[in-house]
């Protein structure tokens, strides 16, 4: 991952950076991972008239290569020097989700489309300043031909083996955050509303524009207080995903998979509804009730503290309740108090806050004050 210096709004406090959040081993599950051959003029037609392949644009759409890099690809293919295998998602309908080498599927369709000219090339020179039309035929059926290695992640692999193996994949390149993974894997109506609400005007006043966008930060925060709002208020209206209810067990990354699934798939309008609204009348009266530093653990020193991710999630629980605007003095002391006793409990940052333990302690403290209003 690239050297980056970290503003306020990067950092997440009580977050549990890309690891496993269960010590229970998956292994051994069934793993499906096929490895197939696509020529880079078959890989054009799976994409753009067949559409199996889809390149996720929501995905990485930050991180879009110049035209060098672009010219050097395309050197590399002509030379027949192998390329990095590219990794892909295949979901239940035989779709396949490119996660790992969009930008080179990319740039091989963009050039096989005439859409940049070789530029700066070291090797074979004689080439610059031509598109693919421009090229011989011989080298144009060079290109055409060329083999890309592909690896296809094939159901019913489980959630959290996928998420192992992208971690093991990322490691020799650029790391990809579990959020913007998901994002890539399961866009529909899940990803429309974390859109939707990360821009929200609700959602960045309560906040005070303190958790950032990038790497799909804010989209997290707000993933998760939908999860335990559906598992701990309606519960009784997730009925059942694959054959088995949905629960969480200590995995966050599955958890969360499962309940952007559920919300592509088998959420109605009114679980939708509830979603969206129960989560902008939290942010609004977030702020009429608690003010601009709701979300942070109190101040030490002269530094602001970032963000608490389980403190913003049980807030959320809290303030979703219309019960929690009846008395709004009563309300923000019964939460002040609460992030008093957190901020003096050592365990409540060093232990690992997405155990079902810690989720289960939060959200029992959340609705004991519920009782109280």
């Amino acid at each position: 991952m690239d050297e980056e210096i970290k503003e306020d709004n990067d950092i997440l406090e009580g977050e549990n950076i890309e690891t496993p959040s269960s010590n229970e081993s998956v292994y051994p599950a069934e793993v499906r991972v096929n490895r197939e051959q696509y020529a880079c003029s078959h890989i054009k037609t799976l994409v753009e008239k067949r559409h199996e392949v889809e390149l996720s644009p929501e995905f990485q759409r930050e991180n879009v290569w110049e035209n060098k890099k672009k010219c050097e690809l395309v050197e590399s293919i002509l030379m027949g020097i192998p390329i990095p295998v590219i990794y892909l998602f295949e979901n239940k309908d035989g779709i396949k989700q490119v996660v790992d080498g969009k930008q080179r599927i990319s740039t091989i369709i963009e050039f096989q489309n005439n859409k940049f000219t070789l530029k700066h090339l070291k090797i074979l020179p004689n080439l610059n300043d031509k598109k693919f039309l421009d090229l011989p035929l011989k080298l144009q059926a060079k290109f055409e031909d060329y083999q890309l290695f592909c690896y296809i992640i094939q159901p019913p692999t489980p959630e959290r083996i996928k998420y192992d193996i992208f971690d093991r994949v990322n490691r020799a390149g650029t790391l990809i955050t579990h959020q913007e993974m998901r994002e890539a894997l399961y866009r529909g109506e899940a990803t429309t509303i974390l859109e939707q609400l990360s821009c929200s005007p609700e959602f960045l006043n309560a906040t005070d524009k303190g958790i950032s966008h990038k790497r799909r930060k804010d989209n997290y925060v707000i993933l998760r207080s939908i999860a335990f709002l559906l598992m701990y208020n309606k519960h009784e209206e997730i009925l059942k995903l694959n054959g088995s209810e949905i629960e969480y067990k200590s995995d966050i990354d599955d958890f969360l998979a499962k309940i952007m699934i559920f919300l592509n798939e088998k959420a109605n309008q009114q679980i939708i509804d509830y979603c969206t609204n129960s989560f902008l009348s939290a942010m609004k009266r977030t702020t009429e009730i608690m003010g601009k530093d709701a979300f942070r653990l109190p101040q030490k020193g002269k530094s602001k503290r970032p963000i608490n991710m389980p403190l913003f999630e049980t807030i959320v629980y809290i303030l979703a309740d219309k019960k929690s605007e009846k008395n709004p003095q009563l309300t923000r002391n019964l939460i002040n108090n609460l992030k008093e006793r957190w901020d003096k409990d050592e365990s409540f940052l060093k232990s690992n806050t997405d155990s079902t333990l810690k989720i289960n302690d939060r959200f029992s403290e959340a609705k004991k004050i519920l009782e109280q209003l």
